[in-house]
C-alpha cells in the first residue's frame, strides 16, 4: 500500500527548520528595513536642505523650527520622517534633524542630520570709504571695513572687545590690530562684521587680503569653529 502525505513528525521537523532559518534571517531583515528607513530621512533631509537654501536666497533667513514655510511653495507637501515624526529644523545650528529611531530630535545619540547652510566661513571683505575720498583714510570720518560670514556666529561684539578676538585675523600689508580699530568692532547683521579703519592707508583695495589665522575663538552657532587660512581679498564698496 503506498504512503500518502507526511507524517507529524516530518511536519514538526520541517516547521522546526523553518523557525530555526526565519530566527536567522530576522536580524538581517531588520537591519535592511532600519537601512532602508535611515537612507529615506536622509534624502528627505537633503531635499529639505535645497528648499531652505532656495527660500533664503528669495526671502532671506529661514528661522522656522519646522518646514511650514516651505511648504506649498519650496516642498510639495510637508514630509514625515519614517519613524512617523515631523524633520525639525534647527536654524541656529542650520541642520535639518530627523530623530531617528527613538523618535527624538531633542537627543542626538540616533539622530539623522543634513546642513542646509556651508560651514563658517570669512567669504567677502568690503570696504567703505564714507568720507568719499577715493583713498583709505581716516579724515574727519574713519573709513571703514566689513567682514562678511557664511552663516551667524556665536561670538558676542563684547567678546571681541575684551579677548582680542581680531587678533585671530592677519591682512596681507601688515599686522591687523595696526591696521583696524578693533574697539569699535561691532555686528552690524547676523553675519556681518564692521570696525573702522585705524591708519591712513592701511591696505590697498583690490589687492589686499584679510585672512582667518585660526579659527579657535570663532564658532557658529553649533559651536562648529570657523575655517581658517583662506585669504579673501578686500573690495572697494
Amino acid at each position: 500500500m503506498l504512503r500518502k502525505g507526511f507524517t507529524l513528525i516530518e511536519l514538526l521537523v520541517v516547521i522546526t527548520i523553518l523557525a530555526v532559518l526565519a530566527g536567522a534571517a530576522m536580524p538581517y531583515v531588520q537591519n535592511y528595513v532600519e537601512e532602508a528607513k535611515i537612507a529615506k530621512a536622509k534624502t528627505d533631509l537633503e531635499e529639505i536642505g535645497r528648499a531652505i537654501a532656495v527660500y533664503e536666497t528669495r526671502e532671506g533667513e529661514y528661522t522656522k523650527g519646522d518646514v511650514s514655510d516651505l511648504t506649498g511653495r519650496y516642498l510639495n507637501k510637508a514630509p514625515i520622517d519614517p519613524w512617523g515624526k515631523p524633520y525639525v529644523i534647527a536654524t541656529s545650528s542650520g541642520l535639518v534633524i530627523s530623530g531617528g529611531p527613538d523618535r527624538m530630535a531633542s537627543t542626538t545619540e540616533d539622530n539623522i542630520t543634513a546642513p542646509y547652510q556651508p560651514p563658517l566661513a570669512l567669504v567677502a571683505v568690503k570696504w567703505i570709504d564714507r568720507n568719499q575720498s577715493g583713498a583709505v583714510d581716516i579724515q574727519n570720518t574713519p573709513d571703514q571695513v566689513q567682514l562678511a560670514f557664511s552663516r551667524q556666529s556665536e561670538t558676542a561684539t563684547a567678546t571681541i572687545k575684551a579677548t582680542g578676538w581680531t587678533n585671530d585675523f592677519a591682512i596681507s600689508s601688515g599686522t591687523f590690530t595696526d591696521a583696524f580699530d578693533t574697539d569699535t568692532a561691532k555686528w552690524i547683521a547676523s553675519k556681518t562684521l564692521i570696525m573702522d579703519v585705524k591708519v591712513d592707508g592701511a591696505f590697498t583695495p583690490g589687492s589686499d587680503t584679510i585672512m582667518l589665522k585660526n579659527g579657535n575663538d570663532i564658532k557658529d552657532m553649533s559651536g562648529s569653529l570657523c575655517l581658517a587660512s583662506q585669504a579673501v581679498r578686500i573690495l572697494p564698496q
